[in-house]
């Protein structure tokens, strides 16, 4: 799974950060380590064009129990929950890496602290989609869709977040793209050999 993940001010994030605040006085984006129901920096196709804002991540949960933060890829275009937002409303969330953690056999964790080698800043996988609070204020939420690990990591956790490669972004955030096949091929483990992790 991907639980929390991190976003730092460097150059990119600059940027990033500067037309997040503009476009919205309402929600903070923060740096540093990213909870869920934190308001993230969220890249999506909007007439033909990509747009940056941002949307809290985590979807409500049917019964109002907390918040789905992932969406399995082998899934997403089965499961009510996402199905739809797989077929029309795909979305990037930005990142510098993201945390998991190694459960020991004595029940101690050691928390990793996962990016890539040769991109500072990555873009991971997700689905967005519109929905209401309980004062009846609509607002927009973010899962990000997770894989199986690779080799690299795997003995962390058998999970990863589904990290797009620059080929691939595009396919991905064309909101007229059908070829839910095609779409499908892209959410596959990052390339062995790409993935850095340092225990912290």
């Amino acid at each position: 799974m991907c639980g929390r993940f991190l976003l730092l001010s460097d150059d990119d994030f600059k940027e990033i950060k500067s037309i997040v605040n503009e476009i919205s006085d309402k929600f903070k984006v923060i740096n540093g380590e990213i909870f869920p129901t934190n308001y993230i920096p969220t890249v999506y196709s909007h007439n033909g064009r990509n747009v940056l804002s941002s949307a809290k991540w985590g979807f409500p949960n049917f019964n109002n129990s907390g918040v789905i933060i992932n969406a399995r890829a082998e899934s997403v275009a089965d499961k009510p929950m996402f199905r739809k937002s797989f077929a029309t409303k795909r979305c990037l969330a930005p990142a510098n890496g993201y945390y998991e953690w190694l459960t020991h056999k004595d029940n101690i964790k050691t928390k990793y602290l996962i990016s890539l080698k040769e991109k500072p800043l990555f873009y991971m996988a997700g689905l967005y989609n519109m929905f209401t609070d309980k004062n009846g204020n609509p607002y927009a939420a973010v899962t990000i869709i997770t894989t199986e690990a690779n080799s690299d990591i795997s003995f962390i956790h058998n999970r990863m977040p589904v990290i797009l490669n620059d080929e691939s972004i595009k396919t991905w955030l064309d909101a007229d793209n059908t070829d839910l096949t095609r779409l499908q091929e892209l959410m596959r483990p990052c390339a062995i050999g790409k993935v850095n992790y340092t225990a912290l």
